[in-house]
């Protein structure tokens, strides 16, 4: 294995490291088990809270820094070993402060801060369980929207005006800072950097438009083909897996990892 840079592996879970419909990884089994022997980080980069991730990283044994929310919430070791949050701009104390405010001026929505488990639940198909677990927030609000076409737009500007953006996602909107997904793989990349005075090699695999970003930035990037549509990535040295989810991830680790462990 080359000593002059460190590997670091940085996916999204759902539809890509997890089977959409199974959410299981064992497909891509043998080239986990390869990372771990060769000690390289496997940073999980997702829109999942941390409440969510915990439980995976548990049950994966894996103890590197994650990253959710997509990108507004990086955890990294502190002195004493324990994994502390750097929310990068409102956290979410900030963000439900300035829709308390928009929705005095008039504004119609309904986020998880104002729904019960049991609606959180019934909106996104979640057991009770795992919706309790979405609600545990600390850097973005995913809402729905229950204004008009020409309020959203209105509504768009004054999350901006906020310094904030609403990403649409499946049904819902995110209220989120200026952060994405690559920007919690370069804050990651950094602390590797400086904790271990060498450069890094950055890996990327992602199915969603919200992967597009990390992507674009990462030195090796892995597109996991979609059930619909598959990303393209403004990226020369990007590749698409012949497969979808954890086999695909399989399919293009399992050969990249062999030749940079021989370099």
């Amino acid at each position: 294995m080359t000593t002059e840079k460190q590997i670091l592996v940085f996916t999204d879970l759902d539809g890509t490291l997890l089977d959409h419909t199974s959410y299981s990884y064992a497909p891509a089994e043998k080239a986990l088990q390869t990372l771990k022997k060769h000690h390289i980080p496997l940073v999980l980069n997702t829109s999942k809270t941390r409440a969510e991730v915990k439980l995976l990283r548990r049950r994966m044994e894996n103890t590197f820094p994650f990253i959710c929310e997509n990108g507004s919430a990086v955890y990294l070791p502190d002195s004493d070993g324990d994994f502390v949050a750097h929310v990068s701009g409102s956290g979410y104390d900030g963000i439900l402060s300035v829709l308390s405010q928009l929705r005095k001026d008039g504004f119609r929505f309904r986020g998880f801060n104002d729904m019960p488990a049991s609606e959180v639940s019934a909106v996104t198909g979640l057991n009770t369980d795992d919706a309790t677990l979405a609600k545990q927030r600390e850097a973005t609000e995913p809402l729905l929207w229950q204004g008009s076409e020409e309020e959203l737009l209105q509504f768009t500007t004054a999350i901006e005006h906020h310094g904030l953006r609403l990403v649409q996602g499946g049904r819902f909107y995110h209220v989120m800072n200026q952060t994405d997904k690559a920007d919690g793989m370069k804050k990651v990349a950094d602390y590797y950097r400086q904790s271990t005075g060498r450069d890094v090699i950055t890996i990327a695999l992602g199915d969603g438009g919200n992967d597009v970003g990390m992507l674009e930035a990462a030195d090796f990037p892995i597109v996991i083909p979609g059930k619909k549509t598959t990303l393209t990535i403004k990226n020369p040295a990007a590749v698409t897996a012949p497969s979808e989810g954890p086999k695909g991830w399989q399919q293009v680790m399992g050969p990249l990892l062999d030749k940079l462990l021989a370099q």
